[in-house]
C-alpha cells in the first residue's frame, strides 16, 4: 500500500460531466438539516480556503448567510442574484430555503471539489454543526451576481480509504443506485484481467450510462483522423451558434467566431469536460467517424450509441420544449437520425434550469460496460505511446489524489448527468504496469448521484488497495 507520507496528486474537477449545475437551480433534499443524520460530536471540522476570484467571494457570502442570526431579506437577495436565477426562483421563495439551511448553523467548507478555469463556478463540500455534509455548487455571471446555487447531499471528503476489498464493495453497495465497478490489470496483450480480490468483477458486463466518459470515444476518433492525415492537432475550429452547447466548460461563453485548435479543444474536452469543445471535435471528424471509433476502441455493442449524440443533441432531445426523451427511447435508429436531422440550428433553446430530470432510462445518454471502458482506455494508452498529445490530454486532470511515487501517471475521464455519475481511470505503477478502475452509477433519484465523493472514495480506495499487488508484470 502506498505510504501516507508520499507525495500525493491533487484532484481538480472530478466529474466534469454533461452539466455542472443548472442555472437557477436551488433546493435541498430530504437529507437536509433536521432529518436523521450521523453527527460527529466533539469533532471540529477544519475549514479549507475558498477559491479565489468572484466565485470565491460569492461562496464566502453564501456561507455568511448560512451562519447568520437571520436570513437576508428579499431586497438583499435581489441585489446578490442574477436576473436569470430570480426569474426561476424569486427572492421570496429563496428566503425559506436559506432559512432551512441556516437553522443548522456553523456551516464550514471542508473541501473544494472543483473550480473552473474562469473562476466563475465552484463545487464545495460543506458540513454543518449536526455533522451533515452537503455539496454546494455555486456560479456567478460576468457581473459577479450568483446565477447558480445548488445544495445536494454530500459525503465526508476526508473519509479514510477502505481497508479491504470487502469494505470497498460494501460502501458501493450502500449507494441506492445501479452500479458497476471494475478493477483490472492490463496484461501484455492489451486485455483487461479483473483483479481477483476486488469486488464487482461480475458487473463488468452490465450496460450503464456514461455521462461524459463518452468523450473518450471522441478523442479516439480525433486521434484516428490525425493518424490518417485528415486532421492535425493544429487545425482551427470556430465557435458558432450552431455548435454552441451548455455547461460544463467555458467555450459556451466564448463569442461567436472564437477560434481554438484541435489540440486545445481536446484538452478542454477531457480536462474540464467542455461540451462545446466536444461538439466542435465531433463536427470536425463527423458523427459517423465517432460511431466507427467505438468499435476500434473495443466497444462490444456500438449500436447502443448509434446515432451518436453530441452534447447539444442530448440537451435538445431530453430537455427541450417539449422534451422528446420518451420518443427517443421508443424510436428505431433510422427514426432517431431523423429526429437529430430535424433539430434546429442557431442558439440552443433549452432552459438550463430545467436540466434536472434523469433521462438515461429513455436512452438519452451514452452507454457502455466497464469492460468496454477498460478496452477504450487501453486503446488510447497504446495510441499515446505513439502520439504524446493523446497521453498528455488524458492526464491533465487525474480526478483523484493518489501516491505519485506509486502511480506516476494517471489518465482520467469522469461523467455526470441527472441520475448518472461515473469515473474511469488508467494508471501506470512505478514499474510500468497498468491498471484500470471504472465506476458507474445510475439512479432514478438525481439526489443519489449529486455528490462526486463516492467516486473519489471508490477510486482512491481501489488504487490504495492495488498498491499491494501492483508491479506484477503488466505492461
Amino acid at each position: 500500500m502506498p505510504s501516507p507520507s508520499a507525495a500525493r496528486r491533487r484532484r481538480s474537477s472530478l466529474v466534469g460531466g454533461l452539466l455542472v449545475a443548472g442555472l437557477a437551480l436551488t433546493g435541498c433534499s430530504s437529507t437536509g438539516p433536521g432529518s436523521e443524520v450521523s453527527p460527529t460530536p466533539n469533532v471540529a471540522p477544519t475549514a479549507v480556503a475558498l477559491p479565489g476570484g468572484t466565485v470565491g467571494k460569492a461562496a464566502g457570502w453564501a456561507l455568511e448567510v448560512l451562519n447568520a442570526d437571520a436570513s437576508p431579506d428579499a431586497a438583499t437577495l435581489e441585489r446578490r442574484f442574477a436576473r436569470s436565477f430570480l426569474d426561476q426562483v424569486p427572492a421570496a421563495q429563496l428566503v425559506p430555503v436559506l432559512e432551512q439551511l441556516r437553522a443548522d448553523q456553523e456551516w464550514v467548507p471542508v473541501s473544494v471539489d472543483a473550480v473552473d478555469p474562469g473562476e466563475q463556478q465552484a463545487a464545495l463540500t460543506i458540513v454543518g454543526a449536526s455533522g451533515q455534509f452537503f455539496t454546494m455548487q455555486i456560479g456567478v455571471d460576468a457581473d459577479s451576481r450568483i446565477e447558480t446555487l445548488f445544495f445536494g447531499p454530500g459525503d465526508d471528503p476526508h473519509r479514510e480509504p477502505a481497508e479491504s476489498w470487502d469494505e470497498l464493495g460494501e460502501r458501493l453497495d450502500a449507494v441506492d443506485a445501479r452500479s458497476s465497478l471494475l478493477v483490472a490489470q492490463v496484461l501484455d496483450d492489451g486485455t483487461c484481467r479483473p483483479v481477483e480480490e476486488a469486488p464487482g468483477g461480475s458487473d463488468a458486463d452490465e450496460v450503464l450510462p456514461l455521462g461524459s466518459i463518452f468523450k473518450l470515444y471522441v478523442l479516439g476518433a480525433v486521434s484516428q483522423a490525425v493518424e490518417a492525415g485528415t486532421l492535425t492537432w493544429d487545425d482551427a475550429l470556430t465557435v458558432t451558434d450552431d455548435v454552441r452547447s451548455l455547461p460544463a466548460g467555458q467555450l459556451q461563453d466564448a463569442p461567436t467566431g472564437t477560434v481554438v485548435t484541435v489540440r486545445e479543444a481536446a484538452g478542454l474536452m477531457i480536462s474540464i469536460s467542455d461540451n462545446t469543445a466536444t461538439d466542435l471535435l465531433v463536427q470536425a471528424v463527423g458523427r459517423d467517424a465517432v460511431e466507427r471509433a467505438q468499435a476500434a476502441l473495443g466497444h462490444a455493442d456500438p449500436s447502443l450509441n448509434t446515432p451518436f449524440l453530441t452534447t447539444r443533441d442530448a440537451f435538445a432531445i431530453a430537455w427541450g420544449t417539449p422534451s422528446q426523451a420518451s420518443a427517443w427511447g421508443a424510436a428505431s435508429t433510422a427514426e432517431r437520425r431523423a429526429m437529430l436531422d430535424a433539430l434546429p440550428g442557431g442558439p440552443l433553446d433549452v432552459d438550463p434550469a430545467g436540466v434536472t430530470t434523469p433521462v438515461w432510462q429513455d436512452d438519452v445518454d451514452w452507454f457502455a460496460t466497464s469492460s468496454d471502458l477498460c478496452a477504450a482506455h487501453v486503446w488510447l494508452h497504446e495510441r499515446g505511446e505513439q502520439d504524446p498529445i493523446v497521453r498528455e490530454v488524458l492526464s491533465v486532470n487525474p480526478g483523484i489524489e493518489v501516491d505519485a511515487e506509486a502511480w506516476p501517471y494517471v489518465a482520467f475521464k469522469g461523467g455526470s448527468a441527472p441520475g448518472v455519475l461515473a469515473g474511469s481511470w488508467l494508471a501506470e505503477d512505478a514499474e510500468g504496469g497498468s491498471y484500470v478502475v471504472t465506476v458507474q452509477l445510475a439512479a432514478t433519484d438525481p439526489a443519489v448521484t449529486a455528490s462526486p465523493t463516492v467516486l473519489v472514495d471508490t477510486a482512491e480506495s481501489a488504487f490504495a488497495l492495488l498498491g499491494g499487488v501492483a508491479g506484477s508484470g503488466s505492461k
